[in-house]
């Protein structure tokens, strides 16, 4: 009887540890899960720490005040005055083209000072001033940044002008020609 209940008393503990063993087992494999979460958590946080970050930096950026000269004043004499033009472009000016067949491949090539031929605009087809704006309320933005596209409907043009703005003043310093 004494070796009866020697067995039923060992097969209880056997038994008792294997339950513990796997509640220690579950444990662990829930620690485990709740570090991974964790671990994701963590790498979310910092990603929206950064783009916190970079729109409070872009924030900070559209608060500068600029204070280049009136673009339009500029462009105005940019077209009208070749002197002027020469002046106000940063040379060698980069310059995007077809290399041959409109349509085939697009080339960057550079336009020195003794090359560059004034260009007029739309000044000889257009019977008023355009203004440029750079987003869709129809006001300017103070940024130091002004793109001009010039598209011509009939003629198949399409030409972009990149200008820039400098200790005050306005410079051209890119242009791409990708029309017929």
């Amino acid at each position: 009887m004494k070796k009866i209940l020697f067995l039923i008393f060992l097969t209880t503990i056997v038994s008792c540890k294997k339950d513990n063993y796997e509640n220690v087992s579950e444990y662990k494999r829930t620690i485990d899960s709740l570090k991974i979460e964790l671990s994701k958590s963590n790498k979310e946080i910092k990603l929206l720490k950064n783009e916190i970050k970079i729109k409070s930096e872009a924030r900070k950026k559209s608060n500068i005040e600029y204070t280049n000269e009136n673009f339009d004043s500029f462009f105005w004499e940019f077209m009208t005055d070749s002197s002027f033009q020469i002046q106000r472009i940063k040379f060698p000016l980069e310059y995007i083209t077809w290399t041959e067949d409109i349509g085939g491949e697009i080339d960057t090539i550079e336009i020195n000072k003794n090359e560059w031929k004034h260009d007029y605009f739309y000044f000889n087809t257009a019977n008023e001033r355009t203004q440029i704006y750079d987003n869709f309320e129809l006001s300017l933005k103070k940024t130091n940044e002004r793109l001009i596209h010039w598209y011509g409907i009939e003629s198949g043009g399409d030409s972009k002008y990149y200008f820039i703005g400098e200790k005050g003043k306005w410079y051209l310093v890119k242009k791409e020609q990708l029309g017929d």
